[in-house]
């Protein structure tokens, strides 16, 4: 496929990018992150279980290392996560080819991320990338009831881009974010995966 395919072409009027593993290569990170929490409770993450659970939600995927774990731990691994992980943005690296369409299309299309990450996570990761400024909104998990899959955030999003849902390019990296695009109705759907 060629890079033409996926760009924006003369129907689109607003770009919507996921953020990590699309915009910016933060997954390494995280998984560092949650294997040092989860080790303390004997989990071993495996590269069969993060690709599964990676991109969930947070109960579920702490329900699944540590069963016994109430929504209370959850949330306090969750406030530990963000801070070991803030403490290692130093390690974050755009995804360029990602990334250039951003700069490409910056004035001259709306453009907003939309992530199921929570707030105090993403801005520190788009502003150590340098990429913050590009978008007209941020839109997080911290926003919605309930977040990718659901179609929630991208709903969200277009309304207050005040665009219509066909008319939206999403770029995204897994098959739960794509869901959630296609739940709001969205226009396309490029899946970074496949390219370049």
């Amino acid at each position: 496929m060629s890079t033409a395919n996926h760009l924006p072409d003369e129907t689109t009027k607003a770009i919507l990018f996921d953020c990590d593993g699309t915009l910016v290569d933060t997954m390494p990170v995280h998984r560092e992150v949650w294997h040092q929490l989860f080790l303390r409770y004997d989990f071993v993450i495996t590269d069969e279980w993060w690709e599964e659970w990676a991109n969930l939600p947070l109960l579920p995927m702490v329900l699944y290392a540590i069963p016994d774990a109430t929504a209370e731990l959850a949330e306090e691994l969750n406030i530990e996560a963000m801070a070991m992980y803030n403490e290692m943005l130093h390690k974050i690296e755009p995804l360029e080819h990602v990334v250039d369409v951003a700069r490409r299309y910056h004035g001259k299309l709306p453009m907003a991320v939309v992530t199921g990450g929570y707030r105090d996570v993403v801005v520190p990761s788009l502003d150590a990338a340098g990429i913050t400024s590009l978008f007209d909104f941020i839109v997080t998990a911290d926003e919605v009831t309930h977040s990718k899959p659901a179609p929630d955030l991208y709903s969200l999003t277009m309304r207050k881009l005040g665009v219509d849902p066909a008319d939206c390019l999403v770029y995204e990296d897994s098959e739960i974010g794509m869901t959630s695009a296609r739940g709001a109705g969205a226009g396309r759907i490029v899946d970074i995966r496949q390219w370049p």
